[in-house]
């Protein structure tokens, strides 16, 4: 069972990262305030934080986040409505099975009625019948690979995101642990904004105007920097679950798909229903994963 994978922590570290993001244009202009008036008073400042790619990923995960927000209830529907139909046909064809008893194994595929199964609508179909049984199932791969390109699309926005927390993030809380200047002694930047008391960033556990002794400010500063790295640690992971849920859901998408091909007009009743027996467990994980997704869902439609 993988439906652990979407449990709401990770989106809520995910989000927690997204919060970060988007304080950082008022962020980066108070360094930029403090650090101009710093060089003026003859300091040498060391490399600052990359303003411009630090807002442009703070906008760009904003809007895949709310993308993510809108795929995950498309998602659970479109979900729920494959594993459905999928158990309706393999019920169904288990049954036309049972029926033909002993001559199961000599019946070929195109001899079947489709009229005993629910239509499986897809593509140019439309609301027609299809022909025989193998069209049936060839419908339904066409629905499992729809799917399987909205969950690619969830996975891509979730690697987009991981990826900025690698190249953007880490780098953010580095430039934080580095000395603020080359002429003084190796003093991190947030515990000089601390110190000095000149400088309000967001998410700062103090009041920048406060009275603190020295000893407070640091490690106030210091609590700062392990907050940041917790957002860290907690986004990535969060990042490599979710990506790891899109990974395994299309995986057993693919197994659903790749035993439905399997089978053609000449192939028998009764290695058909030993083929499509075989869909059991990936359709078990795949309805648990839905369930995930509708879980998530009532909460984003809100």
């Amino acid at each position: 069972m993988f439906d652990f994978l979407l449990d709401e922590k990770n989106f809520t570290s995910l989000k927690a990262y997204m919060d970060f993001l988007n304080n950082l244009p008022a962020t980066l202009d108070e360094i930029g305030r403090f650090s101009e008036n710093f060089r003026r008073s003859g300091h040498e400042l060391m490399t600052p934080p990359d303003a411009q790619a630090l807002t442009q990923a703070a906008i760009a995960n904003e809007n895949r986040w709310r993308e993510i927000l809108m795929v995950v209830p498309s998602l659970a529907t479109m979900g729920r409505q494959l594993v459905s139909e999928t158990a309706t046909f393999t019920q169904e064809f288990k049954q036309v099975a049972q029926d033909t008893a002993g001559a199961a194994g000599r019946v070929p595929l195109h001899s079947i009625d489709s009229l005993r199964f629910t239509p499986i609508n897809a593509g140019s179909q439309g609301s027609n019948r299809p022909r025989d049984v193998i069209s049936l199932m060839s419908n339904l791969c066409l629905r499992l690979e729809q799917c399987a390109t909205v969950v690619a699309h969830f996975k891509t926005l979730i690697v987009e995101v991981s990826q900025t927390i690698h190249r953007i993030f880490v780098r953010f809380i580095d430039s934080m642990a580095l000395r603020l200047c080359v002429c003084d002694g190796p003093f991190p930047k947030i515990e000089a904004y601390y110190s000095l008391g000149k400088i309000g960033l967001p998410n700062m556990s103090y009041a920048a105007d406060g009275h603190y002794s020295e000893a407070q400010r640091l490690e106030k500063a210091r609590e700062h920097l392990n907050g940041l790295g917790g957002v860290y640690v907690r986004a990535i992971s969060a990042g490599n679950n979710l990506a790891d849920f899109c990974h395994r859901m299309g995986y057993f998408l693919s197994c659903v798909k790749a035993e439905l091909q399997s089978n053609d007009e000449q192939r028998s009743l009764g290695r058909a229903k030993s083929s499509l027996a075989q869909i059991a467990y990936p359709l078990q994980e795949l309805d648990a994963m839905v369930n995930a997704l509708e879980r998530r869902s009532l909460k984003y439609r809100r």
